[in-house]
């Protein structure tokens, strides 16, 4: 069964003891626990939920907005919910790999999406990740698909095509895809093959700008899955916009935070995720997620982040 992963302050209360009470019978191996950073959890297993596999493609075209640490943590805050989600590094940048503690040099052709292109299948993701993630990650040869992608009959569809074609992966409560920061045929590969884009758009001018070109590339996406009945033209494409990189310090940013809001008739957005780049650098540094060695502020942004994602994609929590 599925386990969501309970904090100690939570499961204490839920049971009525005090939390030091739980660190000691913790720390004397009469509880299970699991550590991710330097948080505890206590493992509680959930029910799977009946609902049809999500897919979500983090997408955006402009680099440093946090779209692939928004897929960590993300989908780090769904496995933790008791969700089972699968990531996807489509980016042969391959830093969701590196940052989910896998050795990009050591990935095989074989264990990215260049078998998809090579075979019409996904390969089989790699397991028991930190809290519970499971990801096909990339490697540099993943570059190769920016060439291979447009010589193949419907190419833009292969990712699709494999995902619909592997009864395993409707398992999965949540797939989310990290595209690369372009508009490029791997960009296009990963967008065609979502139920949907989430946007993370850096509080700047260079954000907004971004998210312009989001909008209107998005529409071509909708028309080529509308022709092929995958999607309905009147639905929304663009499901979650996710601020970034927010210093409420400086005008810009204020500025930049108040159109976004403004602009809500695009998508649903979330409140926004804080420039910290300390925080953020120490993640990456030691391969955790954000929640894992954040402060409680930051767990709580991402809390708040996911329930909204949720929302949106009309899922309850566990």
């Amino acid at each position: 069964m599925p386990q969501k992963l309970m904090p100690l302050t939570e499961y204490a209360e839920q049971q009525g003891i005090p939390e030091s009470t739980l660190r000691w019978q913790i720390k004397q191996g009469q509880q299970k626990a699991v550590r991710h950073g330097r948080y505890w959890y206590i493992p509680v297993e959930v029910e799977k939920l009946s609902q049809a596999t999500q897919v979500l493609t983090l997408f955006t075209h402009a680099g440093g907005a946090g779209k692939t640490s928004l897929a960590r943590d993300l989908g780090f805050a769904l496995a933790s919910r008791g969700f089972r989600v699968l990531l996807i590094d489509a980016d042969p940048q391959a830093n969701l790999t590196a940052w989910l503690g896998q050795d990009p040099t050591t990935v095989k052709d074989e264990e990215t999406l260049l078998l998809v292109l090579s075979q019409n299948v996904l390969p089989a993701p790699r397991k028991d990740l930190v809290g519970g993630l499971e990801l096909i990650p990339a490697s540099m040869n993943l570059a190769i698909a920016e060439s291979v992608i447009p010589s193949k009959k419907l190419g833009l569809m292969l990712l699709r095509a494999a995902w619909q074609d592997a009864e395993w992966f409707q398992d999965y409560d949540y797939v989310l895809i990290d595209s690369p920061p372009s508009l490029g045929s791997i960009a296009g590969m990963a967008a065609l093959a979502s139920h949907g884009l989430v946007v993370p758009v850096e509080t700047s001018a260079k954000g907004l700008q971004a998210l312009r070109g989001v909008v209107e590339v998005s529409r071509d996406y909708v028309q080529t899955l509308a022709s092929l009945r995958f999607h309905s033209p009147r639905s929304p494409f663009i499901r979650l916009l996710v601020p970034t990189k927010y210093d409420p310090r400086t005008n810009q940013d204020r500025m930049a935070q108040k159109i976004l809001e403004e602009a809500s008739q695009i998508a649903p957005i979330t409140p926004p995720l804080y420039y910290r780049p300390g925080p953020y650098k120490e993640a990456i540094d030691q391969a955790l997620p954000i929640q894992a060695v954040g402060d409680e502020r930051i767990r709580e942004e991402m809390n708040i982040v996911c329930q909204t994602f949720l929302d949106v994609t009309h899922k309850e929590v566990v």
